[in-house]
């Protein structure tokens, strides 16, 4: 991935981090050769060769420079990484998350997934440094595994034995980690949630008046305890393990260095090779430990990133098919549901079931019932978030899984009941509705106007520039009424022929509701438009109704026929109508 996203920072990064690996033999060796031609002199001055101890200190000079660069341009480089990857890396995982069937979003699963990959947006660029000094310790080592082969192979072993069982107790103890505070886990899981409920704007008035606060902390509390203790016992254990290792390292190193002073007095190497040798030693010893700890970094960070690649390589079930037919653009059109069945994963229960239903180009439908008979699941079906489990949804004749999947989407404006509150300008929140249009200040105001939004707008201090939502600066806050009516001014901008409103005045006053339909019924004559409401006053605009229950039609027709029938509707209108009474 840094390859494709720049080749010449990953060649310098890698070259920045193999140098430090070379310089240091070098530079002991330099040393060798200077002790030794000192001592060679120290018999006979007139024998010294002061030009070549002078070019020997000039090299050495050089090496400290070339050194004390590599690190300087490996921090650079490492800066470049930690600040370019994430916008190379997030394009891609957010262009995939974009992408996904709307069904991952509501898997809890699939959800805690998603939340482990926000919470380890530095873990990427943990592993790659990891990776990059693990390959500069790698390097090091080599060169001292030749080196050391030069002078005694078995010197070879102990250092080996040593390393081994650290990095196999390091791989141990990522692993305890991890799965102390895995995301997976209820503990991280409840943690997180109540943190949320904590800190969330929306909590804190039904956690004040109910004083749910202290026991919210109190658990918390519990939680972040609990885990103090679990991590001292991992913790503690590295800790005795890395005393232990640390003792046999040190006896190791100090043994070779014995053994390379007793071979200087047996004259079998010089008194420079005693210099060089014990470096050597040292870079093998720190050469391979560094490569296992960061082979154990590495991992770590991979446990983390593992989630990443998950995302990313989920695969998409909601897609337009290859030979995908066009909708006819900019046209009311006929929509038939067909024997429709339909169950969310994981349920036993269909939510549809063999649901028919046939809306005619430019009718007004409402759907009515009670929560849970498959309302908003209708919508979701016509959207192609899912697909149904039986049956088929035409579109002018054409079923739906046969049309391109963006170019349908361009032919519905939706009002969804969870609709979005977007922390930005008036203007733009309305203008979000279709970001395929020129920003036309004229063709805003018209849909505010049409939404009735357009009065509360202009009371704001600066009018459809004002940032709405108290997230950023400046920003002022609307009320759910208010911000429902910028909604549906979102909605009549994108100015779609089909317009599907869930629940569109559930927080807005009669009089408004009123003012709103009245447009609606102006505004849409040349639209197909579906609506969803627990108010029967919004629902008699319509065409005819259509009375849901447990996921089939029940009874359908205007108010006045379906009153007649003194079915489901006539009881649910009468027991709202009571209210009003």
């Amino acid at each position: 991935m840094i390859w494709d996203m720049d080749k010449r920072l990953f060649i310098v990064s890698v070259l920045s981090a193999l140098v430090p690996s070379v310089v240091p033999f070098v530079n002991a060796y330099i040393y060798k050769l200077i002790i030794d031609t000192v001592i060679a002199g120290l018999g006979d001055p007139a024998t010294i060769n002061m030009r070549s101890i002078v070019l020997l200190l000039v090299i050495r000079i050089v090496t400290y420079f070339l050194l004390d660069a590599a690190f300087s341009t490996q921090h650079y480089m490492e800066r470049l990484l930690w600040t370019k990857f994430p916008i190379y890396l997030n394009t891609r995982l957010f262009g995939c998350i974009a992408q996904l069937d709307i069904e991952k979003f509501e898997d809890p699963a699939f959800r805690d997934r998603l939340e482990q990959v926000r919470d380890s947006w530095y873990r990427p660029q943990n592993l790659i440094t990891g990776l990059l000094f693990m390959v500069q310790s790698l390097f090091q080592f080599l060169i001292a595994f030749v080196a050391i082969l030069t002078l005694n192979w078995i010197l070879l072993l102990p250092v080996i034995l040593i390393s081994i069982p650290e990095f196999l107790s390091r791989l141990y103890e990522s692993q305890a980690e991890w799965s102390i505070w895995d995301w997976h886990s209820p503990r991280k899981k409840r943690y997180s949630y109540l943190s949320n409920m904590l800190q969330g704007a929306q909590h804190i008035k039904e956690l004040r008046i109910f004083k749910l606060a202290p026991l919210f902390i109190k658990e918390t509390t519990g939680v972040q305890e609990e885990f103090y203790r679990d991590n001292k016992k991992v913790a503690t254990k590295a800790f005795l393990l890395r005393l232990l290792f640390n003792l046999f390292s040190t006896v190791v190193l100090i043994g070779i260095e014995i053994y390379v002073i007793l071979l200087a007095f047996m004259k079998r190497v010089t008194i420079g090779d005693i210099s060089f040798y014990t470096q050597i030693v040292s870079n093998f010893q720190n050469g391979l430990g560094g490569f296992l700890r960061n082979l154990n970094d590495v991992f770590e960070a991979s446990l983390y990133v593992k989630s990443f690649f998950e995302v990313m390589d989920t695969p998409r079930a909601i897609q337009s098919p290859k030979q995908a037919k066009l909708p006819k653009l900019e046209h009311a059109p006929s929509i038939t549901f067909d024997h429709v069945s339909f169950r969310y994963p994981e349920m036993q229960q269909d939510v549809l079931h063999d649901f028919s239903l046939a809306i005619q180009p430019k009718e007004k439908v409402a759907f009515v019932g009670e929560n849970g008979a498959g309302k908003t699941t209708i919508i979701k079906l016509l959207a192609r978030f899912y697909d149904p489990t039986e049956g088929h949804i035409l579109v002018d004749g054409t079923d739906v899984r046969e049309l391109d999947l963006e170019q349908w989407h361009r032919q519905l404006a939706i009002l969804f009941q969870d609709f979005n509150r977007y922390e930005d300008s008036a203007k733009n929140n309305i203008y979000y509705g279709n970001v395929l249009r020129s920003l036309d200040m004229k063709e805003i105001e018209r849909a505010a106007t049409d939404a009735g939004a357009n009065a509360v707008i202009t009371t704001l201090e600066r009018g459809y520039e004002q940032i709405i939502g108290r997230m950023f600066e400046s920003g002022t806050e609307l009320s759910v009424g208010q911000w429902q009516k910028i909604a549906l001014a979102r909605a009549y901008f994108r100015n779609a022929p089909v317009l599907i409103l869930d629940e569109p005045t559930a927080a807005i006053d009669a009089k408004a509701e009123a003012e709103i339909f009245e447009r609606v019924e102006e505004l849409c004559k040349d639209k197909t438009v579906l609506l969803i409401s627990h108010r029967f006053s919004t629902v008699r605009m319509a065409d005819r109704i259509v009375v849901i229950n447990e996921g089939k039609v029940l009874e359908q027709g205007s108010h006045d026929e379906l009153m007649k029938r003194s079915g489901l509707y006539a009881e649910l209108f009468n027991l709202q109508a009571r209210g009003y009474q």
